[in-house]
């Protein structure tokens, strides 16, 4: 059998706390292994993470939680495969709106809209037919993400990355992705994710700071980003390697 350690998370719901079912603590336990592995780069780590929620849901088929991290984790696979690779990557993002499409019947989570947005958005990118199919849908599902109450950050952060490449014509900008961003960082603030939910992202919200800041010319602010991002995140990948480096040298 796969063992998974599971560690006690912090929630707002007493009984959940208390007394968590099966399908939450598997649950837990994937969105463990997805963090994990995002934030290390670790290819390898999302398709275990991918293979122990294929296991969990051979036991309790349907659950919407570990339906939402199977699509999560394919959505995090596919944003590694190089760009080069293009069958690959649509093919992977088919197939996170498969899994998402499933979990949002079973359990609408503000996160699993964003990241159905997402992956059409990626879809359309390299089809004009998926765009008159996709568009629409990708549309709904946006603003779905958008209209959750509590603001949700992570939701707010997707959409703010879509929106940064999204063209003007369709609704993007990188002013408004920026708005987005400011968003994201105020609703992380009150943010309090119960145990199973999705926690990720404050990290990745300065990655993204960052590079907005980088890209209007602001290099100091830029690092300062980056600079938090790794002292929540110190193994963050991404940051480290790749962001981090193509910063000009401070003066």
């Amino acid at each position: 059998m796969l063992h998974v350690d599971v560690a006690r998370a912090q929630t707002s719901a007493a009984p959940a706390r208390q007394n968590p079912s099966p399908a939450l603590r598997w649950a837990d336990s994937v969105r463990r292994l997805i963090d994990g592995a995002v934030i290390r780069g670790d290819t390898l780590a999302l398709r275990n993470a991918m293979q122990v929620a294929d296991r969990a849901l051979k036991a309790m088929p349907g659950d919407g939680l570990l339906l939402h991290y199977r699509g999560y984790a394919t959505y995090r696979l596919a944003e590694r495969v190089p760009s080069k690779e293009e069958a690959r990557r649509d093919s992977l993002h088919e197939d996170v709106l498969e899994w998402l499409d499933q979990s949002s019947e079973a359990l609408p989570m503000p996160e699993t809209s964003a990241l159905r947005s997402m992956a059409m958005g990626r879809l359309m990118a390299n089809s004009m037919l998926r765009g008159m199919r996709l568009g629409a849908p990708a549309s709904r599902a946006e603003s779905e993400a958008l209209e959750a109450t509590p603001a949700n950050p992570r939701a707010l952060l997707l959409v703010a990355v879509g929106t940064w490449y999204k063209p003007a014509m369709f609704g993007g900008g990188k002013d408004k992705a920026r708005a987005l961003l400011d968003r994201a960082f105020a609703a992380f603030s009150a943010d309090r994710p119960a145990v199973g939910r999705p926690q990720w992202g404050l990290a990745e919200a300065w990655a993204w700071r960052g590079i907005m800041e980088a890209d209007a010319g602001r290099t100091d602010a830029a690092r300062s980003a980056y600079d938090r991002a790794l002292e929540l995140e110190p193994d963050y990948q991404w940051v480290r390697w790749v962001l981090r480096p193509a910063l000009r040298p401070a003066s």
